[in-house]
């Protein structure tokens, strides 16, 4: 809910009487005004930039997502029809809906983090814009970056309000039915809405966060471990898809070897590179491929083919 800026103003009552009127005895103020200081309205803002109320944003139907929203010290956007309200002379963004909730927005556009201009903001790939470039979103890691009363929902890497931050819900790597399952609110079902099987049986609760500097497409990642601290509990802040986009992650549960994982899963350690395979010290757990490795009573092995023509087998 977009909040709207209460105004408090103080109001003085002078009173009038003749010679006989009773004389005021209270303490004297000497015809200064002791009420709360007027500051003003709220100092105006661009779009996308900060703010915790519609009135700081610029132009016609402008709104402030605040960080409650979930957006960090706030981010102003507005109503579209085309980029026009969404340009700043520089750069095109987007006027997209990319929620699929009904209604254009202004969005920022984005190829990594340093195009959104600001700490806890990560550049996103998405739906219809994810081939060209991404759009900014706020990702936070402590309550200290969402400012205001807000609080910082870890496994979501999202600002809530106070006092909303999930207590009950599946960890990273837990099983899960649905993303209400999840203390993150994000559930990789175990098939989607066809009945065809994404490979991660039984369902897994992912979550979100930023990638810290090493990922590249030459080496995977640069050091010899798999980077934990950006997830609680130790998990693996791991590509959300193009590594062009790579201030986005997500948190996957890690592993140091066979046996830290569930069943239909195993403990992925390497990976296959340009200049050839490299091993981490730590992995994630990942669906099997059920071709050399037996499904989990109760499920079977069915090949699968994914949007960019690629197959695999996958438990289900």
């Amino acid at each position: 809910m977009k909040r709207a800026l209460l105004l408090a103003c103080s109001i003085a009552l002078l009173a009038c009487g003749d010679d006989d009127s009773p004389v005021d005895t209270g303490p004297a103020d000497g015809g200064v005004d002791v009420g709360p200081p007027d500051t003003g309205p709220l100092p105006m803002s661009t779009i996308f930039g900060e703010c915790v109320a519609d009135t700081q944003c610029p132009g016609e139907g402008a709104f402030c997502r605040t960080s409650d929203e979930g957006w960090p010290q706030g981010s102003c956007s507005a109503p579209c029809a085309d980029r026009g309200p969404c340009d700043d002379g520089i750069v095109f963004n987007h006027c997209i809906d990319v929620d699929g909730e009904g209604g254009d927005i202004c969005e920022q556009r984005c190829l990594n983090a340093v195009d959104c201009g600001r700490p806890g903001y990560v550049c996103l790939a998405k739906g219809q814009i994810a081939a060209e470039s991404g759009f900014c979103v706020g990702y936070c890691t402590s309550d200290d970056d969402c400012g205001g009363t807000s609080q910082c929902n870890v496994y979501s890497a999202a600002c809530v309000p106070a006092g909303t931050v999930p207590t009950e819900g599946g960890h990273t790597g837990d099983p899960c039915a649905n993303d209400d399952a999840c203390l993150s609110g994000f559930c990789i079902e175990q098939a989607d809405s066809t009945g065809t099987p994404s490979g991660w049986v039984g369902g897994t609760c992912v979550g979100n966060c930023i990638l810290p500097p090493g990922y590249n497409n030459n080496t995977f990642f640069a050091q010899d471990a798999l980077p934990t601290e950006q997830c609680p509990e130790g998990n693996v802040c791991f590509p959300n898809g193009d590594l062009s986009q790579r201030e986005a992650g997500l948190c996957i549960q890690g592993c140091g070897g066979a046996g830290d994982c569930r069943p239909g899963y195993f403990c992925r350690q390497t990976f296959e590179l340009p200049m050839g395979p490299k091993t981490f010290t730590n992995g994630v757990c990942f669906p099997i491929d059920c071709s050399t490795e037996m499904c989990p009573a109760g499920t079977t092995c069915r090949e699968v083919r994914f949007s960019d023509g690629s197959t695999a087998n996958r438990c289900g």
